[in-house]
């Protein structure tokens, strides 16, 4: 290694550290009020209230079936869209990733008189229906990217065998896009655990709110105790933290996956 790579190296390593810093300073920050007057005493009062447990199976109820629907929906509708030809694909397609350009909170009046229309509000399907809608946009593109990398002689190969289109589906094309349907996966429990303005404005009854509504709860709660709070903003963050670090291998392979032909 010459002198010039290893200056190079020296300054990304020294960027990344800087930038690393930056991302764990409001971590420290969350954890050391945390801590502030009663220490862990703070964590086990946030434990011990009786909501706490009802907003932690609310978000994993929520986010085991929003998975569940996207990613079956995902994963036929991306391997349509890149392999199959039919009337209209091209205009399909392109509607579908036009609400990439609609953020969540220019849609949520019409969203709340659509539930409410349907007795969806304070109703975990509702919540679960509208998340799904904004999910599909991004992950149809994320798979669909990853169905397009795929040989088609794969699938010729099949035909030739005598497979049927849901055999090629299920038995050539879905084994390979593993690494595509994870980060889809990985991306929708993100999104699912850390929505805060469907589940604020879609559910005002405590029993069916998850857990990023849980310090405002305590806020009041707990009488505004600022180290309980912060106690509780560590405990909701664990999750997915936790998530990251066990699946970041198929993150990082889903992203990078396609990137050389």
């Amino acid at each position: 290694m010459n002198v010039e790579s290893k200056r190079s190296r020296w300054v990304i390593n020294l960027v990344l550290m800087l930038a690393s810093i930056v991302w764990l300073f409001p971590i420290f920050v969350m954890f050391k009020e945390s801590l502030r007057v009663n220490g862990f005493e703070n964590y086990i009062a946030t434990l011990q209230n009786p909501n706490f447990p009802t907003f932690v199976f609310n978000s994993f109820f929520v986010a085991f079936f929003m998975i569940i629907i996207s990613i079956t929906i995902l994963a036929f509708a991306a391997f349509a869209f890149s392999k199959l030809e039919f009337a209209g694909k091209r205009l399909l397609f392109n509607m579908v990733l036009a609400g990439l350009m609609l953020p969540v909170a220019s849609m949520i009046v019409p969203l709340f008189f659509t539930l409410r229309s349907f007795d969806g509000l304070n109703n975990h399907w509702g919540l679960i229906g509208a998340e799904v809608a904004f999910f599909l946009p991004f992950g149809l593109m994320l798979i669909k990217g990853y169905f397009d990398e795929l040989p088609n002689e794969l699938m010729e190969a099949a035909y030739i065998d005598g497979a049927t289109i849901l055999e090629v589906f299920f038995k050539v094309m879905l084994p390979l896009a593993k690494p595509a349907l994870a980060t889809a996966l990985i991306y929708a429990f993100l999104n699912s655990w850390n929505e805060y303005l469907m589940v604020l404005t879609f559910m005002t009854d405590p029993a069916y709110q998850t857990v990023t509504m849980a310090p405002s709860f305590f806020k009041d709660a707990l009488g505004g105790d600022p180290g309980k709070i912060y106690a509780s903003l560590v405990l909701i963050s664990l999750p997915t933290m936790v998530f990251y670090i066990f699946f970041q291998r198929f993150f990082q392979k889903g992203m990078t996956a396609g990137a050389v032909k």
